[in-house]
């Protein structure tokens, strides 16, 4: 299968979204059971492919991450046209997962055949379309299924939101008393204007 991985119906709610700019990451962490039965955390911010948005498991939007990541072009969506109308994504990585290193690296090059090609088209849209006619459950072949990690404290979309209230309520909050402030001491004098007169 072209797909090395994959999540479904992560909750963006509790993303480690890190702090807004190309160059600050967060964090996408689903944990993967292996086969020698291990368990590890994985960091797929970084990872290649495509992605699904959801409102109330219906999908509103379909996206590529292939020159920037799956992780940025999740987090421009909490503030582009798109912010406040889905409430969960899923996403599918061609990107490989690194145990040693606990994230993903890039896929490179490969030689896939037309079989492989159109199997993994197929269970792709069965997974996002989730027709009601088919009867089994769709898997890719090979891949990992990555459950969403709940993040301890994570930095959330909502909490930049919070946080930029709180500045708005705190300014207006002393712009009132600065007003009250002039009001008591009295406005200052006028200037007069023209010229002043030579005695």
């Amino acid at each position: 299968m072209l797909i090395r991985a994959f999540g479904q119906y992560w909750n963006p709610e509790i993303i480690e979204w890190g702090r807004r700019g190309p160059n600050n990451k967060g964090k996408l962490l689903g944990d993967i059971k292996f086969s020698d039965g291990g368990i590890f955390s994985i960091d797929f911010w970084e990872a290649k492919g495509v992605y699904v948005l959801f409102d109330r498991f219906k999908a509103i939007y379909v996206g590529k991450a292939l020159e920037s990541s799956i992780g940025f072009r999740l987090r421009s969506h909490l503030s582009d046209r798109l912010a406040g109308r889905w409430d969960m994504f899923s996403f599918f990585s061609v990107s490989t997962v690194n145990k040693t290193t606990r994230d993903t690296r890039d896929p490179g090059q490969r030689q896939v055949t037309r079989g492989v090609t159109i199997n993994s088209f197929e269970a792709l849209a069965i997974l996002i379309a989730d027709p009601s006619l088919n009867r089994r459950r769709e898997r890719f072949r090979d891949a990992h299924e990555a459950i969403q990690t709940r993040q301890s404290n994570p930095r959330t979309e909502r909490n930049y939101y919070e946080e930029i209230i709180r500045k708005i309520q705190e300014l207006s909050t002393e712009h009132k008393t600065i007003k009250t402030e002039i009001k008591k001491r009295g406005r200052p004098p006028k200037k007069k204007r023209g010229r002043p007169r030579i005695k």
